[in-house]
């Protein structure tokens, strides 16, 4: 048979090879085809990688943009609140007793009455109490702030040398109080409150004997103790009189003090990052009276200006510290107030505040060859483009491979300076 295979061969005649053998891709075909394989998956995974390095980026500054929105907003709107009584009125509330720190978050040395008070008589409210700050160093602020962490880079301090800011206003609308509902004495003095309260009605459920009052309207407020007799509020006398009757206003409302005068204070602090053992971020802090709450994470610098006129006409722009000691840039004594009556400017002639906040993205992102990826500018430190090191300045914080960016405004104050 083999030489009749053969002989077949030899003339042409086809031989079915699958029955007398098997073809196939050669060595060097298979070699060809694993290398365009390999290029075309490498070609792919770099495309998605790039495209993971995008995205990651892209949500990082997302977080940026809203944190720093949010931390600025919430701020701002605690500034445009600060001091606003009922009808917009700018007076200063008398007060009736020599309590009023004790019920008041922090207990603000601008409530307590004057040392040379005479006794039965009242005193007005300083309107700096609505507004306060302080600046800070590296380890201590001044003026000095209670209940804030001391500055530090374990997880629970506040940030170094960043700032601290305070600020006091009504909470709600208080409740209707106006001449028809005041009972009054021949000595013209408030004896009681009948207060109507609709169905459902729980602005002043909290109210208690003890507490405060703050009855305020168009043209006057007073601040003074009370005790309760079913809707009725009765003044407490003590050694600085009872609250007078005030002249019918549609606008007067009635205000539980203890409950609804609030105190917000914003700080920097650092907290342990869940994700990441042993790392921390810097996060934005809000003190409600008394009641610590975290608010927005990666804002790492807080810096604080404040805005005021002298008697003179003269604007400034002042640190807390330089505030607190009535002077001016230049360490000049500053004045306030109308001509023939001026006094040291204080914290109740502030007409404006600026804020400056530096926000990062709050976690590392994919490492840059560029030099300048991480660059930045923060105005506080000089309007140039910075350049982080290994540590940020001011704070110490490391600085990671972070994007950064400034958000600044201005916000006047409506309801504290007139």
């Amino acid at each position: 048979m083999s030489g009749a295979l053969a002989q077949r061969r030899a003339a042409g005649v086809c031989v079915d090879s699958r029955v007398h053998g098997a073809g196939g891709f050669s060595l060097v075909e298979l070699m060809i085809a694993l290398v365009l394989g390999l290029l075309v998956a490498e070609g792919i995974y770099i495309l998605f990688a790039a495209a993971g390095k995008v995205n990651t980026t892209q949500a990082a500054l997302s977080r940026l943009q809203e944190n720093g929105r949010i931390a600025m907003s919430l701020i701002a709107d605690d500034l445009r609140s600060a001091g606003l009584l009922a009808c917009g009125s700018k007076v200063s509330p008398l007060v009736f007793t020599d309590a009023l720190p004790a019920h008041i978050a922090g207990q603000p040395a601008q409530a307590r009455a004057p040392a040379d008070l005479a006794g039965g008589v009242p005193y007005p409210l300083d309107r700096g109490i609505f507004v306060g700050g302080s600046r800070c160093a590296a380890k201590s602020c001044s003026p000095v702030v209670a209940g804030v962490p001391g500055a530090g880079l374990a997880a629970g301090d506040k940030l170094p040398g960043t700032d601290v800011l305070s600020v006091r206003y009504l909470r709600g609308d208080g409740l209707a109080a106006g001449g028809a509902s005041q009972v009054c004495d021949t000595d013209g003095q408030i004896t009681a409150l009948n207060l109507r309260r609709t169905p459902g009605d729980a602005v002043l459920d909290g109210l208690k004997s003890a507490h405060l009052a703050l009855l305020a309207g168009c043209t006057q407020a007073q601040i003074f103790p009370v005790s309760l007799q079913g809707d009725a509020v009765l003044p407490v006398v003590g050694s600085l009189g009872a609250p007078k009757c005030s002249v019918a206003d549609a606008h007067t409302r009635l205000f539980d003090l203890d409950a609804q005068l609030q105190t917000s204070t914003w700080y920097l602090q650092l907290t342990a990052d869940d994700k990441v053992r042993g790392r921390k971020i810097a996060v934005l802090m809000r003190r409600i009276n008394g009641v610590a709450n975290e608010v927005v994470q990666g804002v790492e610098r807080l810096d604080l200006r404040y805005s005021l006129t002298d008697a003179a006409g003269n604007a400034h722009w002042l640190d807390a510290d330089a505030l607190s000691r009535h002077v001016s840039a230049d360490g000049s004594l500053l004045q306030c107030g109308p001509a023939g009556a001026e006094q040291p400017c204080s914290w109740k002639d502030v007409d404006a505040v600026e804020i400056s906040l530096l926000v990062n993205t709050v976690e590392d992102l994919p490492a840059e060859a560029a030099a300048d990826a991480w660059d930045y500018r923060y105005s506080i430190d000089g309007d140039k483009v910075l350049r982080p090191a290994a540590a940020m300045p001011v704070t110490g914080l490391p600085s990671g491979r972070m994007l950064r960016r400034e958000f600044r405004t201005v916000v006047a104050l409506r309801g504290l300076a007139a």
